[in-house]
């Protein structure tokens, strides 16, 4: 027992460890974006104006727009990075504003339910930066995997001690076996071990043809104890 004891503090240990090396280097990506990239196609985008007052018989609006659009999307995949920003707008907000972006894109029509606006208020900083990249994994799987075309995300609370979020798609779906397999992808067992630091419980309900619903319930330590 002891040494299993061990072991397990061993490997949260090291989990914690490579989750914030991974968070120093998003903040670090995140800087670059924003302070080099962004800034360089801005000045583009100044110079291509000029040009345009200069010339009028050339039309330059598609070429602007579409800078217009890349600047955007960088400076939204540089909040996505930081988790500084994460702190600013609150755990609800980020989450929110992650099924925003993905309704950006006009691939996927979205949809986001909550009602408790301090729903998961309980979660420290680091806790909601771990939920918020489990989150993050669970999108990055639809987007990638699922093929589906609606994505619901829903935010409330389940009792005084515990919080539910939820996400949903109606995409191809998989077969439910391969979690019990231990045949998960890296991208579930990433979720599972993070869900394991916050001791949020992770139950994923998935009929092949039907979709998928991966539900976290989130406990506040506190009112636990």
């Amino acid at each position: 027992m002891e040494k299993e004891e061990m072991r397990n503090r061993f490997e949260q240990t090291l989990l914690n460890t490579q989750l914030e090396i991974q968070e120093h280097t998003f903040n670090y990506i995140s800087q670059e974006i924003h302070d080099n990239i962004g800034q360089v196609l801005s000045l583009v985008r100044l110079n291509l104006n000029v040009l345009s007052e200069k010339s009028p018989e050339i039309h330059l609006n598609n070429t602007d727009e579409l800078l217009g659009k890349v600047i955007s999307d960088l400076r939204t995949l540089s909040h996505n990075l930081n988790s500084n920003r994460l702190q600013e707008i609150g755990i609800v907000e980020g989450l929110k504003s992650l099924l925003q972006q993905i309704d950006k894109t006009a691939k996927f029509s979205t949809e986001f339910k909550c009602q408790e606006v301090a729903a998961l208020s309980f979660m420290n900083n680091d806790h909601s930066l771990i939920l918020y990249r489990m989150v993050q994994e669970v999108l990055h799987n639809i987007i990638k995997h699922a093929m589906a075309a609606n994505i619901i995300m829903e935010i409330k609370a389940k009792n005084a001690k515990s919080c539910l979020v939820s996400i949903t798609d109606n995409g191809k779906g998989f077969d439910t076996t391969k979690l019990q397999d231990n045949k998960t992808g890296i991208g579930l067992q990433n979720i599972f071990a993070r869900a394991n630091l916050i001791n949020a419980t992770v139950k994923v309900n998935s009929i092949e043809g039907k979709g998928t619903s991966i539900i976290f319930e989130v406990t506040n330590q506190q009112n636990s104890k």
